[in-house]
């Protein structure tokens, strides 16, 4: 984030998401309030349960309840206020020589995919990250809403199976293999064979196999299971008037703005061609 800090003049910068229980307090708000002093007025931050990022520890997310206690406490550090946490008063104490000075226009989003992600953000984030593929429609929630799309759009004549689509596609509907019954393949082959692959691995194991190349590439396991049909319900891959239509239906479901993550060999292609069918 520094480097892009650098590189950059207009770009906003941040990260989505921290976890409360991968690292602690200050290790995020210190690292935030030297990035807002790099970037000032271009910096955000998410704070989420950890859904991928404990699960890969073998471990639970994060009771919403402490979520919410760590964005009242991430937001109040950067500020240069002295809070109690874990039985003790910390503060970032900004040295005078350091260049640092306190930081209050740094907004805090939750992210959040349920009832009581979204209660906890109407009541204490600045908005909320959240993806179509678990939440109800229209989404529920007041204000700046961005939503996570991945995807790619097809060349003319294109086809959903074609090695280049797997390669930048694959990577974004990959994840809803192990959600099973509650992700956008619910019930379809594509997650019964996932799941009947998944059930050879040793329990132990699986919080692994399932996180290998998330969101980045396809493993040989997920490949057979990334067929046109799952390509297409869980990602936003179409011809550019497709992606097109597929923005404008999250716009009216209460999205403010959208985040797109591009995968595959040839990354500026994918912000091209991706900005190009948004009309950037």
């Amino acid at each position: 984030m520094g480097r892009a800090a650098d590189r950059t003049s207009r770009i906003r910068l941040g990260v989505c998401v921290v976890t409360p229980r991968l690292r602690h307090l200050v290790d995020n708000a210190g690292p935030g309030a030297t990035l807002a002093a790099l970037a000032p007025g271009r910096v955000e931050i998410g704070v989420g349960a950890g859904f991928t990022s404990a699960a890969l520890l073998g471990r639970k997310g994060t009771p919403w309840r402490e979520v919410e206690q760590y964005i009242l406490a991430r937001r109040a550090l950067p500020a240069g206020e002295e809070i109690d946490w874990e039985g003790a008063t910390i503060t970032l104490t900004h040295p005078r020589h350091s260049g640092l000075a306190p930081v209050t226009d740094v907004p805090t989003l939750a992210a959040a995919h349920g009832p009581k992600g979204f209660a906890t953000a109407t009541r204490v984030a600045d908005g909320i990250v959240t993806n179509p593929g678990h939440s109800s429609e229209p989404i529920p929630f007041e204000g700046r809403c961005i939503v996570t799309t991945y995807g790619t759009v097809l060349e003319a004549g294109e086809e959903l199976d074609s090695d280049r689509v797997v390669e930048a596609a694959g990577p974004g509907a990959a994840p809803a293999l192990p959600l099973g019954e509650f992700g956008p393949l619910a019930g379809t082959d594509e997650v019964r064979g996932y799941q009947s692959w998944l059930a050879t691995v040793p329990p132990e194991r699986r919080h692994i196999e399932t996180h290998r190349e998330l969101l980045i590439g396809v493993t040989e396991q997920e490949r057979p299971f990334l067929t046109p049909n799952a390509i297409e319900a869980a990602t936003n891959t179409g011809t550019p008037e497709q992606v097109r239509q597929r923005l404008e239906l999250l716009r009216q479901s209460g999205a403010t703005s959208v985040v797109y993550q591009p995968a595959g060999p040839d990354i500026p292609r994918e912000l091209r061609a991706f900005a190009a069918a948004a009309g950037l």
